[in-house]
């Protein structure tokens, strides 16, 4: 507070534009005190200043989309966010496609935010009251202001720090830390091999938002894309490869398959190619169904809603995806509070790898039709897959997995059993849920649903009745 009797140092303005780009180049000093400062002037001046608070919340918008790991920029934008929070969500909107907007937006409700005073009657110690833009007085630490003294001439909007405040286009060079990339493909296990897909994509460029992980079928690499002035988030697949040749013929055709089916509901695929190894471009999603666990009976009813008609569409397309499970569901972001939308994922490569390995590395048994334990049940056939997600749906329904043990005893149970909780009588399957699943993972094709759109169509009834 000021001393008593004082009163408070005032100035009648400041030049506007040269303040804000010296807030904005004060988040990216490596000097904590000034970025404190400067992210608590933005947040007053966004709080104080209607006609410069959508410039600041594009600002760092822009910004944190550009390094969504800033974490001055998400503290700021956090701050703001508490107090103007439709503002922001057009602001992300606007900067980038719905996908990102949603996982930044996300991990803005996950950001400690400034601790911000907005009442500006007194000037504290050490502060100046300052009318930035003419709109009302704001609470500036005098420090700053002779900090912004100083680098007064460093400051134009084209100064390095300042690149976040322009717009992506195709003619202007990304500026991406080549260290940093450097030192995150060396930590990568297979970063050599993520860069060659990069130089042979249909992609400017890529981000490496790490880390590696790994998969059933794939060494994989969430990536922001740059392709033109368009960016975007995806996961970059390198898929394990078997005997070189014939191996990689066959999956890079069941790729294009996959990649050609194009139907809402399944896992889509920007790009793909066949070296170093087999790779390909996925659109991102999240988590998968094994990794939800059991989901309520309203999500789940919707759940298999969305499915069914996804594999209902699958099959138009005489596609067959072979090795439907809980772990190759999986989840589109939530975007500001939407429902996640489940999607069907690794379309026909269980065929493919069937062939040259083991099945069971590449799906798990449990959720195996019969036909894949003996031809005395016949072949992989669009039936299989109506088996298999209706398994599938018995665990979103029940949280349980139809059956345990090893494999020989799942492959027992699998021809002789049924599982104990597929029952009409079981209060977790609803509104005759238990009949549905009960007749698609029928141990004889013929018992099961003939099309998958009839196997919709069932489900169908019990939504329209319970929902």
């Amino acid at each position: 507070m000021a001393s008593e009797g004082k009163q408070p140092e005032r100035r009648d303005s400041v030049e506007t534009n040269s303040f804000i780009r010296s807030l904005f180049a004060g988040l990216a000093t490596p000097d904590n005190r000034l970025i404190r400062h400067a992210g608590y002037i933005l947040c007053q001046t966004a709080s104080a200043n209607d006609q410069l608070r959508p410039r600041i919340i594009n600002g760092l918008t822009q910004w944190a989309v550009r390094q969504d790991h800033h974490e001055a920029v998400l503290r700021t934008l956090a701050t703001i966010q508490n107090r103007y929070d439709t503002t922001v969500q057009k602001a992300l909107l606007n900067a980038t496609d719905r996908r990102q907007a949603g996982l930044l937006y996300n991990r803005l409700q996950s950001i400690r935010p400034w601790e911000v005073t907005f009442e500006t009657d007194e000037d504290g110690e050490g502060e100046t009251l300052v009318d930035v833009g003419g709109s009302g007085m704001i609470r500036v630490p005098r420090e700053f202001l002779d900090r912004i003294r100083e680098s007064e001439t460093d400051s134009d909007s084209g100064s390095p720090q300042n690149k976040h405040l322009q717009t992506s286009s195709p003619d202007q060079n990304r500026n991406w830390s080549q260290f940093s990339r450097r030192k995150q493909l060396a930590e990568m296990p297979h970063g050599q091999e993520f860069a060659s897909v990069e130089a042979q994509s249909k992609f400017d460029e890529f981000e490496f938002l790490g880390p590696e992980t790994e998969s059933r079928y794939s060494h994989s690499v969430r990536t922001r894309t740059l392709e033109g002035s368009q960016e975007d988030i995806a996961i970059v697949r390198l898929y394990r490869d078997q005997e070189p040749g014939s191996f990689d013929r066959a999956l890079g055709a069941q790729i294009e398959d996959w990649a050609a089916t194009e139907t809402p509901g399944v896992v889509g695929i920007q790009d793909w190619g066949d070296s170093p190894r087999p790779w390909a471009v996925t659109e991102f999603t999240e988590e998968t169904l094994w990794e939800r666990g059991k989901l309520t009976p309203e999500e789940a009813v919707k759940t298999a809603l969305d499915l069914t008609a996804s594999l209902a569409q699958l099959h138009q397309r005489d596609r067959i995806h072979g090795g439907i499970d809980p772990h190759c569901i999986r989840y589109t972001p939530a975007i500001f509070g939407d429902r996640p939308e489940p999607m069907v994922d690794n379309v026909g490569l269980i065929p493919v790898y069937r062939q040259f390995d083991n099945p069971a590395s590449y799906t798990d048994p449990r959720y195996a039709a019969p036909e894949y334990f003996t031809e005395a049940h016949g072949n992989i056939s669009h039936a299989t897959d109506i088996y298999q997600l209706g398994m599938t749906l018995y665990t979103a329904f029940t949280g349980d997995p139809p059956y345990e043990g090893e494999l020989s005893d799942i492959r027992t149970q699998v021809l002789k059993d049924r599982p104990l909780g597929l029952s009409p009588d079981n209060p977790e399957l609803p509104g005759g849920i238990g009949e549905i699943l009960a007749k698609a993972t029928a141990r004889e094709k013929l018992a099961r649903y003939e099309t998958a759109t009839q196997f919709h169509n069932a489900v169908r009834s019990v939504y329209d009745r319970l929902l």
